[in-house]
């Protein structure tokens, strides 16, 4: 009767799933598909309680330090791959200001590290400049962050990079980076154990399932409340690094309307639910002395920018 519980449902969800899907597929598969069913369905039945005695549905899907690193080496070359576009040489001045600015933001953001945070990147941030017009910046697995100089030339002070770069470090930091990929793992390593011993056509059916679910994971973004979690981090970071809390609120509040369509925009809410979000931070009448040395800094960068 157990087994009979469990395979019912399952034979139900493969119908439901394949009906939906069998126009795509070849009509010598349809066919196949047709004949061997019942036995597929048993098989997954069977599978499924096993995997539940065994414990094998919640198995980790945690990435190891080492491991995630290499993906977002990966995701990086990827990122630059789909903007058309070439990473500043590591020596160009502008590409080691972003490093030093974005040192200071990530050991800000250390600081205040959660026991639920991932570990701080066990090669360090690795900040990339891109070469590219759109005003973009990503942060991915691993510890890296790319900034295009499209964003650099957006901001209109150090204070205004240092958020960018905040913003970015708080999704890799969280977790918001990773936790995609690792819930597109738990359901690849799923469907491996359902489908152990089923027929060849079966695997690429539901292999193409979790490929496009992934993609779609992935392309979409961190989500409204992540994104809105990380301004809000962003601001605390750049508060605790000396850096004007207020300065996410400035670069969004100046990039709304066709200023923010596409690129960094794309992925998150509309910049007027951010800027409601962040609350009013009321700025100072006169620049520090600390601000001014900042901004003489970074407009100096920017005249270095290709």
């Amino acid at each position: 009767m157990k087994r009979l519980h469990v395979g019912a449902p399952l034979a139900v969800m493969g119908v439901l799933v394949a009906c939906a899907q069998l126009k795509d597929l070849p009509e010598r598969s349809v066919e196949y598909l047709k004949e061997r069913g019942s036995k597929n369905v048993t098989t997954v039945g069977d599978n499924a309680i096993t995997a539940v005695e065994h414990g094998d549905l919640g198995r980790s899907a945690t990435f190891s330090m080492e491991q995630e690193f290499r993906l977002g080496k990966s995701i990086a070359a990827n990122v630059l791959t789909r903007l058309g576009a070439h990473a500043l040489d590591p020596e160009h001045p502008v590409a080691r200001y972003l490093r030093d600015v974005g040192a200071v933001v990530a050991l800000a953001a250390a600081e205040r590290g959660a026991p639920e945070d991932r570990p701080y990147p066990m090669k360090g941030y690795r900040f990339i400049v891109v070469e590219a017009a759109q005003v973009n910046a990503v942060g991915m697995p691993g510890g890296f962050v790319a900034v295009t100089t499209g964003a650099l030339r957006a901001a209109r002070s150090e204070d205004e990079l240092a958020a960018i770069v905040a913003h970015e470090i708080a999704h890799v930091q969280r977790g918001h980076a990773m936790s995609p990929v690792e819930r597109a793992r738990q359901q690849e390593h799923m469907t491996s154990t359902l489908l152990a011993g089923t027929d060849d056509v079966v695997h690429v059916f539901f292999s193409k399932v979790v490929t496009l679910g992934a993609d779609f994971v992935l392309d979409k973004g961190c989500g409204k409340a992540n994104e809105l979690a990380a301004d809000a981090f962003a601001a605390q970071i750049l508060e605790d690094a000396g850096y004007d809390p207020g300065a996410l609120s400035r670069f969004l509040s100046r990039l709304q309307g066709r200023a923010a369509e596409g690129g960094f925009f794309s992925r998150h809410p509309p910049a007027s639910e951010r800027l409601a979000a962040l609350g009013e931070r009321p700025r100072a009448a006169t620049a520090s002395d600390g601000e001014v040395r900042r901004l003489a800094r970074f407009e100096a960068q920017v005249r270095e920018l290709p």
